[in-house]
Formats: structure tokens, sequence, C-alpha cells
């Protein structure tokens, strides 16, 4: 295609000259002469038009290029921020498990002191048992002190 495109430029710029020399004489062209002058600036219009799409192509591309690059950076900033994300629910987790451990702890104090509680509720209950068992005691001393007392009067 190259080939056939550099052959009909040879040949078209050697009618072209061809064309200048009648035209410098004061001769008329022929109409094939004529044609060709017409097709020629088709072709120049035409290339003119395939320079300016390859122009705009080239636009596009730069676009895509840099839709392209600023897709990447997005990519990269998500990326980022995912990793800032899971770095900062691995903390979170981490202080979860903090807060497990400590409720764990209280709950084994809170165990300690129930158990605590529950020995001095034990302790209670023989102290009232002993003074239950005192005060009758001492009633029935009271009253033998006082059947004794009957007695001696």
């Amino acid at each position: 295609m190259e080939a056939t495109s550099v052959l009909f430029d040879a040949v078209v710029r050697e009618a072209f000259e061809t064309i200048i020399r009648k035209i410098r004489d004061g001769k008329k062209l022929t109409d094939s002469e004529v044609l060709l002058l017409v097709v020629s600036q088709i072709r120049r219009e035409q290339e003119m038009h395939f320079g300016e799409m390859e122009r705009r192509f080239a636009e596009i591309d730069r676009r895509f290029e840099q839709v392209d690059r600023r897709f990447e950076q997005m990519e990269g900033e998500i990326r980022e921020l995912k990793e800032d994300m899971n770095r900062r629910f691995a903390e979170i987790d981490k202080r979860f498990e903090q807060v497990d451990k400590r409720f764990e702890q209280m709950d084994k104090r809170f165990e300690q002191m129930e158990k605590r509680f529950e020995q001095v509720e034990k302790r209670f209950e023989q102290i009232e048992g002993e003074i239950k068992f005192m005060s009758h005691e001492i009633m029935s001393i009271k009253s033998d002190i006082i059947n004794l007392l009957k007695e001696k009067l």
C-alpha cells in the first residue's frame, strides 16, 4: 500500500509539472488534465481530513492514557484506603480482645467476691446461730437465777 502511494505521488507530480508548463505557455488543458487537478484537490482534502482524523485519534489516545493513569492512581488510592481500613479493623479487633480479657478478669473477680460473700454469709449464719444459742443460754441462766432467788427469799 505504501509503495502504491509513493508511485501514485510520483505520477501525479510528473503530471502536475506538465500541467504547470501548459498553464505557463497559455495552452488549453485537456479534460483528463482538469480531472487530474480535481482528483488531486480531492486527494489533498482527503489527506487533510485523514490528518485531522489522525490528530483526533492521537488526542483520543492521549485522553485514554490520562484516564488510564487516573484509574491506576485511583486503584492505588483505593488499595491504600483498603489497607488502612484493614489495619484499623485489626486495631479494633485487638481492642475488643483486650476488652474481652478485661471482662473475663472482672468476671473472675466477681466470682471471687461472690465466694467471699458466701463465706461471709455462712459466717454470719454461724454467728447468728451462736448468738441464738447464747441468748437461749442466757435466758436459761436468767431463769435459773430468778428461780434461785425465789427460793432464797
